[in-house]
């Protein structure tokens, strides 16, 4: 397994993502409760009002993306960074804003350097799923953010001006 840093806020539960780091908590709404025995990871969610799609429901990006972060979870709490090769997202039922919703995800299976992650978002209230996601996470090194930047400098140096 790749060692990580484990950059862990006690509000969070978890290791937050670049654009939460700074604040010190998921924007997404998320708080990690951990990993149980049993390799799943359980999430106490909360859709606030700027993620807001429908009227009083979230946008499906949000949804997305939280599945997204909840899978991505898995390995991070294994101490491995991985990132998302691809991410399938089923729309069960609209997804309340303001409400508890609760999560869970956990690695179905790895194979070689890829996790194969399964995650479900649930009304707290009654336990019905209202959202469920697949995905495919590759294992990376630590310096992986380090290797694309380079690639992006030398990709955007070569590129002819737009007019």
């Amino acid at each position: 397994m790749t060692d990580i840093s484990d950059i862990t806020p006690a509000s969070v539960g978890h290791r937050l993502c670049a654009a939460c780091l700074s604040k010190g908590a998921c924007k997404l709404g998320l708080k990690c409760r951990g990993l149980d025995a049993s390799g799943v990871v359980d999430f106490d969610i909360v859709c606030g009002p700027q993620f807001e799609g429908g009227r009083g429901v979230a946008h499906g990006g949000w949804t997305a993306a939280t599945l997204d972060e909840m899978l991505g979870t898995v390995a991070m709490l294994h101490k491995t960074l991985t990132v998302t090769k691809s991410l399938t997202v089923e729309f069960l039922k609209p997804v309340p804003i303001g409400q508890p919703l609760k999560g869970r995800s956990w690695n179905d299976h790895k194979q070689g350097h890829r996790w194969h992650n399964v995650g479900e978002i649930t009304l707290a209230a009654t336990d019905v799923v209202l959202g469920r996601a697949t995905g495919i996470f590759s294992q990376r090194n630590p310096d992986h953010f380090d290797r694309h930047q380079a690639w992006l400098k030398a990709e955007l140096a070569t590129a002819s001006p737009k007019s």
